[in-house]
């Protein structure tokens, strides 16, 4: 079962994503580490093997937010977001790793933009920013 308080407490206090943005929403798990986001009305009204999108992985050290679940929320996150220009979104959605420093609040897990859009999840070290892009979902950025 899913520890509502917890799951979206990581969202809130990592992202800053307030708990009211997910009032509408059920969250449930598949699998041993895996939770899933869906609107409370279709978890209601339909037998499922799963419904709505993946939102974020747990059982491990950390809790890892899915890049689904930030191209739908990341906008209303107020911390942990950064932006890169050109050249370094294309190395991002490649699945490279940006070597740069950026201003973020916390290490490990960030928000990736480019020009206001969520590109997705990058892991953050000083001067590193490795892309968690899904291998299936890597590629190449017009801009």
């Amino acid at each position: 079962d899913v520890d509502r308080e917890e799951a979206l407490g990581f969202w809130e206090e990592k992202f800053g994503v307030s708990r009211e943005v997910f009032e509408d929403y059920e969250l449930y798990m598949k699998g041993s580490s895996k939770v899933w986001i869906t609107s409370a009305e279709t978890i209601e009204d339909f037998e499922y093997e799963s419904v709505g999108l993946p939102f974020l992985r747990i059982n491990q050290e950390h809790p890892k937010p899915t890049t689904d679940a930030l191209q739908v929320f990341g906008e209303c996150a107020s911390k942990n977001s950064l932006d890169l220009d050109a050249d370094d979104a294309r190395a991002f959605v490649k699945g490279e790793t940006v070597e740069k420093s950026f201003d973020v609040e916390s290490l490990g897990y960030v928000i990736v933009t480019y020009d206001e859009e969520v590109l997705g999840c990058g892991l953050y070290f000083p001067g590193e920013l490795r892309s968690q892009m899904p291998k299936g979902r890597r590629v190449s950025l017009e801009i």
